[in-house]
């Protein structure tokens, strides 16, 4: 009967030894399954994160296709037609004056009629860096309209700035010089606008009145700066020209 009941708890102990050697082998096998299953999800993520950082520099790098001039690099007109339509909004919502102004190169047909297209290019790319180096705040957008034209948005900008900045913009081009044979002299006329967005207000009033004012410029003889309405007056030394 001992030699039963010995056999009998030699036999569980056994059977208990193997039954948990058995789930040991099996908790380690499910331990580096789990484990190769991890490593696998980082490759995978990290070949993941590798695409979508790809696809980001691709989708950035086309961003900047569409909406920069491959001339001058500055924006082009789609960019300015968005960016005005968001900026109208935001001065609407905020109760801020937003000022647009137009710049023309003076007599850019004699320049591409008389000394070639490429000498004409070089007037645009001269121009648009000359205005460029004039913008202080990140927020102030030079655009090529179209053309020999340009147009600057300026968020937060009353019309006295905004006049203000174009003076200072059209004085810097007059005394720029340039390193270019033939060299040829370099003028342009400015129309500026400036209002705080109305509910009706868009981008077509904006550019209406601003166009207005720079006809007159160019109709004055050029190389000055006007502004809508006609009665606005202009003093570089008084008043606020907000941030300008």
């Amino acid at each position: 009967m001992n030699e039963l009941l010995f056999l009998f708890i030699a036999g569980s102990i056994t059977g208990a030894c193997l039954a948990g050697a058995f789930a040991l082998s099996k908790v380690r096998r499910l331990k580096q399954a789990a484990a190769e299953l991890e490593n696998q999800l980082r490759s995978h993520s990290f070949e993941l994160q590798i695409t979508l950082d790809e696809l980001a520099e691709k989708n950035h790098l086309l961003q900047q296709q569409t909406q920069t001039d491959t001339l001058s690099g500055i924006y082009n007109r789609a960019y300015f037609d968005r960016r005005m339509r968001s900026e109208l909004k935001r001065s609407r919502r905020e109760q801020r004056s937003l000022a647009l102004v137009l710049l023309d190169i003076d007599h850019f047909k004699r320049i591409n009629d008389n000394l070639g297209h490429l000498a004409g290019d070089h007037a645009i790319k001269f121009v648009a860096n000359v205005i460029q180096q004039q913008l202080k705040r990140p927020a102030d957008k030079l655009c090529r309209y179209g053309g020999e034209e340009f147009a600057l948005i300026l968020p937060n900008t009353t019309l006295q700035g905004a006049r203000q900045l174009a003076e200072q913009i059209r004085h810097s081009l007059e005394n720029a010089e340039q390193k270019t044979e033939p060299a040829f002299h370099l003028t342009l006329s400015a129309g500026c606008y400036a209002a705080v967005p109305g509910v009706q207000s868009d981008n077509d009033e904006y550019i209406r009145f601003a166009d207005s004012a720079l006809y007159r410029a160019k109709a004055a003889g050029r190389n000055q700066v006007h502004s809508y309405p006609a009665a606005a007056a202009f003093s570089a030394t008084s008043g606020e020209v907000n941030e300008h």
